[in-house]
C-alpha cells in the first residue's frame, strides 16, 4: 500500500481519503489509479457520484477500463444512466466490455427502459456481445437474465492435479471460484467447493470427491423463486441448466442479494399501494410520484365509495326525529375508533402473513395453514374481546365526563353495542388480513398486492356495516 494512502486511511474516513487523493493526484491518473485500488469499488463509486461531471468523466476515461468497470458496477440505475451518457461512445463501450455480462445487461435494460440509445451494444467485442445477447433473450423477471458465465467448470474424468492447474490458470479472470461445477459432455453431474479441491490428494479423480446431490434452476424460472430456493439450501451459488440439464450459467450470492433487495422494495411499495416498486427519492419528479400513486388511489376511491354508500343508506333509514338525530351524533363519536381499530388489526395480520409468504419460509402445508388460521381466529377473538371491554368502559367514562352520569340505560347499551361491534369487527378483520394474501398466493398472485390501503378499505366497509346494523337494531328504538 502506498505510504500516503496508508496515512490518509488511518486519519480519515474512506470518503474523505478518496476525495483528497483525487484532488491531490488528479493530474497523474496512473498514480491515482494505483492508490485508489486500495479501496473497495463501492466506496469509490460513492465518491465519484459526488464529483463534478467533468472530473468524473476525465477519470473514468483515463483509468484502465477494468478498473473503471469495477467502479461502474456499483452505481445505481439512475447514476449509471447519467454517467454512461456523459461519456463518449468509445469510452462507454470499453467500460461495458469489461463489466460482468449480467451487470452489463442490467445497464442496457436501464437504458432501454428510459428509451435511450442502446446501439453501442453493437460496438462491443464479439465475445461480450454474444454473452449479452444470450442473457438479453430472457425477461427481467427470469433468472436467466441475471445468470453469470464467469465460473469454473471441470470434467469428472480429471484428476485433482489437472483440476488445480486449470483453476490456477483461469482463476484470475473468473468472477466466481468458491464453488466449482463438474460436467460430463456439458451436462451437470456434480459440484465441489474450492476447499475440497485444495485438500484432496493429487491423484484422486474429481468424480470421487464431487457432491452429486444437485440443486439447480432453469433460465426461465422466476427470479424470486430461485432466490428463495437459494436461501433454503444455504449455498452461495446455484447452477442454471437447460431442459437437457446442460450447464448454461450460475447465480451467485451477490445476485441473490440484489434480487431480494429489489423484491423487498417492490413488496413495500405494493404494500403501501404504489404502482411501481422502483422509487428514487433523489430523482423522482412530482409527475413520477403521481404516476406511481394515482392508479391505486383511484381504485381505493371507488372502494371507499362503498363506505359512503353504506353510511348514506343507514342515515336514510333513520327517521328525521330528534331522537334519531341524537343517535346519529352518538354513533359518529365512536365511528373513527371502530374504523381505525379494524384497519389496524387487519393490517397487522396482513403484514405477518405477507412476511411469511415472501420471506423464504417453507411452503405452507394444509396442516400448517389450518393451524395458522386457527391461531389468527383465536387472536382476533381474544384481542377483540379485550379491546371491546376497554371500549365499553371508555364509553361510560365519556358519558360521565359529558353528562356527569356514569351509567344510564342508554349509555350502558351504547357501550355494549360499541364494544360488541368492535369485537366482531376485529375478529373478522384479523381473519381477512390472513386469508386474503393466502388466497392470492394460492392463485399464484403476488400477495403484496393485498396492500395496506386495500385491506384497510375493505375492513372499513365491513366495520361500518356491522356497527350501524347492530346500533340500529338495538339502540334506535331507545331514541325514538
Amino acid at each position: 500500500m502506498d505510504e500516503e494512502t496508508k496515512i490518509l486511511q488511518e486519519e480519515h474516513d474512506y470518503k474523505e481519503t478518496i476525495t483528497r487523493l483525487i484532488q491531490t493526484h488528479q493530474g497523474n491518473s496512473s498514480k491515482l489509479e494505483s492508490m485508489l485500488t486500495e479501496f473497495h469499488p463501492y466506496d469509490l463509486s460513492r465518491v465519484f457520484c459526488d464529483l463534478d461531471s467533468l472530473t468524473r468523466k476525465q477519470l473514468l476515461q483515463a483509468f484502465n477500463p477494468d478498473f473503471s468497470a469495477s467502479i461502474f458496477e456499483h452505481f445505481s440505475e439512475e447514476e449509471a444512466i447519467s454517467i454512461i451518457q456523459s461519456l463518449p461512445a468509445v469510452d462507454a463501450v470499453k467500460i461495458i466490455d469489461r463489466m460482468e455480462s449480467d451487470d452489463a445487461v442490467d445497464l442496457l435494460h436501464y437504458l432501454e427502459e428510459e428509451e435511450l440509445d442502446i446501439s453501442l451494444v453493437h460496438r462491443l467485442s464479439p465475445k461480450k456481445r454474444a454473452e449479452i445477447n444470450k442473457l438479453w433473450a430472457y425477461s427481467e423477471d427470469e433468472i436467466g437474465s441475471a445468470m453469470s458465465n464467469s465460473f469454473i467448470r471441470l470434467t469428472c474424468a480429471m484428476t485433482v492435479r489437472e483440476a488445480m492447474k486449470k483453476v490456477v490458470a483461469i482463476a484470475g479472470d473468473t468472477e466466481y471460484i468458491s464453488i466449482i461445477y463438474v460436467v460430463d459432455e456439458h451436462q451437470l453431474v456434480g459440484y465441489l467447493k474450492l476447499k475440497t479441491l485444495i485438500i484432496a490428494r493429487a491423484e484422486e479423480k474429481i468424480a470421487d470427491i464431487m457432491e452429486t446431490r444437485l440443486f439447480y434452476a432453469h433460465p426461465g424460472d422466476d427470479k424470486e423463486d430461485v432466490a428463495l430456493m437459494m436461501q433454503e439450501y444455504g449455498e452461495s451459488s446455484m447452477a442454471i441448466v437447460d431442459d437437457t440439464e446442460h450447464l448454461v450459467g450460475i447465480v451467485t450470492h451477490d445476485d441473490l442479494m440484489d434480487i431480494i433487495s429489489d423484491t423487498k422494495s417492490e413488496d413495500y411499495a405494493r404494500f403501501a399501494g404504489l404502482a411501481d416498486g422502483d422509487i428514487d427519492l433523489k430523482t423522482d419528479t412530482v409527475l413520477d410520484s403521481v404516476k406511481n400513486r394515482l392508479p391505486w388511489l383511484s381504485v381505493l376511491l371507488l372502494l371507499s365509495m362503498g363506505t359512503s354508500l353504506i353510511l348514506s343508506l343507514f342515515e336514510g333509514s333513520m327517521t328525521a326525529s330528534a331522537g334519531a338525530i341524537l343517535l346519529s351524533s352518538k354513533l359518529a363519536v365512536y365511528l373513527p375508533l371502530i374504523l381505525d381499530m379494524a384497519g389496524n388489526s387487519g393490517t397487522q395480520s396482513l403484514a405477518v402473513m405477507i412476511r411469511y409468504l415472501t420471506g423464504g419460509k417453507p411452503e405452507l402445508t394444509r396442516k400448517t395453514m389450518g393451524k395458522y388460521l386457527f391461531r389468527e381466529v383465536g387472536t382476533g377473538i381474544l384481542q377483540g374481546a379485550l379491546i371491546g371491554i376497554l371500549v365499553f368502559l371508555l364509553v361510560l367514562l365519556t358519558n360521565w365526563i359529558t353528562t356527569g352520569i356514569l351509567a344510564d340505560h342508554r349509555s350502558l347499551l351504547t357501550g355494549i353495542v360499541t364494544g360488541f361491534a368492535l369485537w366482531l369487527t376485529l375478529t373478522i378483520s384479523t381473519i381477512l388480513g390472513a386469508v386474503i394474501p393466502l388466497g392470492l398466493d394460492r392463485m399464484k398472485i403476488d400477495p403484496a398486492v393485498a396492500s395496506g390501503p386495500f385491506i384497510t378499505t375493505i375492513t372499513d366497509i365491513i366495520a361500518l356495516s356491522i356497527y350501524y346494523a347492530i346500533s340500529l337494531a338495538i339502540l334506535l328504538p331507545l331514541y325514538l
